[in-house]
């Protein structure tokens, strides 16, 4: 039965294997089936998968008319996000964000939009994981204290709308993007105004997602969870920096630094002494915190994004 709402799905892909984005597009079709739904994928950093994938989606045969392949010159989750969000999404439909390698679930995307639909005041919907060592414990807290998961979830159209309309964007190089945006929505897209509230965002307990093959134990995935850590150091010290910002100084979203590196560096010479603190607690996020203050090129990130597929009918595309 065709769904009422018209939806809009974001893959965001970087270092995937061809054959993982393409199965991860193939369960974002099914999951949208009888809908209708523009699947935007959007590989940043990568412009030989970008062409690879456009090309497969071009000539696959059971591949719906409803998908777009874009190539970002920046490799960066938050640059590819705020892409999508000032110049790709298409208005007025929920946003799906999935990442490169999670496969949803048939009944994921409806499950989702369902919570939404639960409450006008509810602004974001998260799935559950359901694979990995912490699965069961992970899904089991959000239930009880709420959360926001990256790998797949929903941001209702009056959010998106909202994001879009006062220029919010994710600094540069942030790690914990999906915590920014959580916290975002948490607080009614305006910390100034609207106090935190977990219930603007709906946990749906059976929506959910696939990763094949990440609890393997391999050489690359035992380099992957390291590389993991020290990028979750550097989250560490995001997260003091995002709460200065929108918790105690009840900052304007859209005044958010342009970069990671200046939204943490401000916040470490503001707080010397929690700053510390927080390096002793752990050593990789005084690591974290010197890497930081190496300075970055970010002029891609000026580089539209370059279209190398597109099959969708002109009035779903951004305007």
């Amino acid at each position: 039965m065709l769904n009422s709402s018209p939806w809009a799905v974001a893959i965001i892909a970087a270092r995937e294997a061809p054959d993982t984005l393409k199965r991860t597009i193939q369960a974002a079709q099914a999951a949208s089936a009888g809908t209708d739904t523009v699947i935007d994928v959007l590989v940043n950093g990568n412009p030989a998968l970008a062409q690879e994938v456009a090309a497969w989606v071009a000539t696959a045969s059971d591949m719906r008319p409803n998908v777009r392949v874009w190539s970002i010159a920046r490799g960066d989750k938050a640059h590819a996000w705020n892409a999508y969000v000032h110049q790709i999404w298409a208005k007025g439909r929920i946003a799906f964000f999935l990442d490169g390698y999670a496969q949803p679930r048939p009944d994921a995307f409806s499950l989702l939009a369902a919570s939404l639909a639960q409450a006008p005041e509810i602004l974001g919907a998260t799935g559950v994981p359901s694979s990995g060592r912490n699965a069961a414990r992970s899904k089991a807290n959000m239930l009880v204290r709420g959360g926001f998961q990256g790998n797949m979830h929903a941001i209702a159209a009056s959010a998106m709308e909202t994001l879009h309309t006062v220029g919010f964007r994710l600094p540069l190089g942030l790690y914990r993007t999906d915590s920014l945006i959580g916290a975002l929505l948490k607080f009614g897209l305006d910390p100034a105004v609207n106090k935190w509230n977990s219930r603007r965002i709906a946990v749906s307990p059976d929506a959910t997602w696939d990763i094949p093959g990440k609890t393997t134990l391999t050489l690359d995935n035992l380099v992957g969870q390291f590389k993991r850590r020290l990028r979750q150091a550097q989250g560490d010290i995001e997260n003091r920096a995002v709460n200065d910002h929108l918790s105690v100084r009840k900052a304007p979203i859209n005044q958010m630094p342009r970069t990671a590196r200046e939204l943490v560096l401000a916040w470490i010479d503001a707080h010397p002494d929690e700053a510390r603190r927080l390096y002793i607690e752990n050593p990789l996020r005084l690591h974290a915190a010197r890497k930081l203050r190496l300075p970055q090129d970010w002029s891609t990130a000026e580089l539209p994004p370059e279209l190398m597929h597109d099959d969708v009918h002109p009035s779903a595309r951004h305007s």
